[in-house]
């Protein structure tokens, strides 16, 4: 017998033995599924722990999730889909958590989507990111297979915030696949919406920021015709997608729209992104622009650049004459230097020239230096000229005391000098101080009388009168 033969008989010899092993798998399995069924019909269901992978999925390979259910103590029947989703959200480890939820995802059909949806919603906290993430590729599949379905059942939602969260998941999936559908159903379905000034600036960027991945030069004339509240973010939405992955070719088709606000405010976020990754380009190309989008590409810009650099960004706008910094440039580097080193960042602050935004930035500064350390921030601001900048510094400190004691924070407040700053910032703080300690609030009102005004004394006493008589 010669070679070619034996290797031709050797290959048929394991091709029988792998289909005998497939055929004996497959038998085993069917006599496992058979024994599972019987044992869940009389038991009721209770012994399914629902922790296999065959049971996580609800279409097909593990029956319907729609149509079983449990019991509890109390009798009270829970859907198999509900029990899945918190026995899957419950597992320990994090990794095998998404996996196991996006293997429960995939195996529904749209028919068992409703039910799996509010299993998912109603299963953990809305922050909850692996629900969120569960619930948005849900969305996202029903979308695809049935968007009118989706609408339909979302519309039907109780619970408006959910709704409105599953709304941009459907329509960002709708716009993904077909944008004149999500245009149609912008302008008729969701028109009500799209009326509402925050709504309809983020429905219109939904669109945009899927449609651009498809058509850019389509998708950037129809934002660029929409009303100014869409406009902008329709703009925003589209540009930000380019500027993610190519910030050059944002920054080119920025110049090809009509200039106004919203090109404005789509250069600044577009420096922003850009400067994140690569600051002194941002700025070079922010300089190369002129009036409003400049101002606004520089402040991002460097605002970007403070996230990543703030003492490099700070040196940037040493170096710009000072009659020439801006407002929103200085702003944008203390709060951002603010948010990382608080106490190099107000010291950065007394150098730079008046205006609200060095006094605002302070503020940002104060607030967390006090967290870190109230003494030094404290013994910092007191040296500090009187003035707009003192008094909003003392203003942070009072707003960052008050969880731990809100004696201390409305003391503070008192030795503003602004009259209305500290008249404010005294109200603020006694009206919440007395929703936990009314008498405390009383008290200090009282022994504090010099500090008011006759009639904020008389308003926040009788305040604490009305408390006492709700008590």
């Amino acid at each position: 017998m010669n070679a070619s033969k034996k290797i031709g008989i050797c290959s048929l010899f394991v091709g029988l033995i792998i289909i005998f092993f497939q055929f004996s798998q497959n038998s085993r399995l069917k006599k496992e599924l058979k024994t599972l069924r019987v044992e869940s019909k009389a038991s009721g269901a209770k012994g399914m722990s629902l922790s296999s992978d065959f049971q996580v999925g609800p279409s097909g390979k593990g029956g319907s999730a729609r149509k079983s259910s449990d019991k509890t103590g109390t009798g009270k029947k829970i859907p198999i889909a509900i029990q899945s989703v918190k026995e899957i959200l419950a597992d320990p480890d994090p990794l095998n958590r998404v996996q196991r939820l996006m293997s429960y995802v995939n195996g529904l059909s749209p028919k068992e989507m409703p039910e799996a949806l509010i299993a998912l919603q109603e299963s953990a906290p809305q922050w909850d990111p692996h629900m969120k993430m569960a619930v948005g590729l849900l969305l996202t599949r029903w979308a695809s297979a049935d968007s009118d379905a989706a609408f339909a059942h979302v519309e039907q939602m109780k619970n408006k915030d959910h709704a409105r969260d599953a709304t941009f998941s459907i329509l960002r999936a709708l716009a993904s696949q077909d944008p004149q559908r999500a245009l149609e159903w912008m302008s008729d379905q969701g028109k009500d919406m799209a009326k509402d000034g925050w709504m309809g600036h983020a429905l219109a960027g939904t669109i945009a920021s899927e449609w651009v991945r498809q058509d850019p030069d389509a998708a950037l004339a129809w934002a660029n015709s929409l009303p100014k509240n869409q406009r902008q973010g329709a703009l925003g939405g589209a540009l930000e997608t380019i500027a993610a992955s190519n910030p050059v070719e944002a920054a080119q088709r920025l110049l090809e729209l009509d200039p106004g606000e919203a090109r404005e405010k789509a250069a600044g976020n577009i420096a922003n992104l850009w400067a994140k990754r690569a600051p002194q380009e941002a700025m070079e190309w922010a300089m190369t622009l002129e009036g409003d989008d400049r101002e606004s590409a520089m402040s991002r810009a460097l605002g970007g650049w403070a996230s990543l650099e703030p003492e490099e960004a700070a040196s940037f706008i040493n170096d710009i004459p000072t009659e020439e910094r801006t407002d929103s440039q200085v702003r944008e580097v203390g709060r951002r230097w603010a948010s990382q080193e608080p106490s190099k960042a107000a010291q950065w602050l007394i150098d730079q020239p008046e205006s609200r935004g060095r006094t605002d930035a302070v503020g940002y500064a104060m607030w967390h230096w006090t967290n870190e350390d109230p003494g030094g921030a404290a013994d910092w601001i007191l040296e500090q000229p009187r003035g707009d900048f003192r008094d909003n510094g003392i203003a942070s400190i009072a707003k960052a005391t008050f969880e731990e004691d809100p004696s201390s924070a409305v003391t503070w407040a008192a030795t503003i000098d602004n009259d209305r700053q500290r008249e404010g910032a005294i109200e603020r703080g006694v009206r919440e101080w007395a929703k936990r300690e009314p008498d405390q609030a009383k008290d200090w009102v009282q022994q504090n009388s010099n500090a008011l005004s006759p009639e904020q004394s008389e308003r926040l006493l009788n305040l604490e009168s009305r408390t006492d008589g709700e008590k």
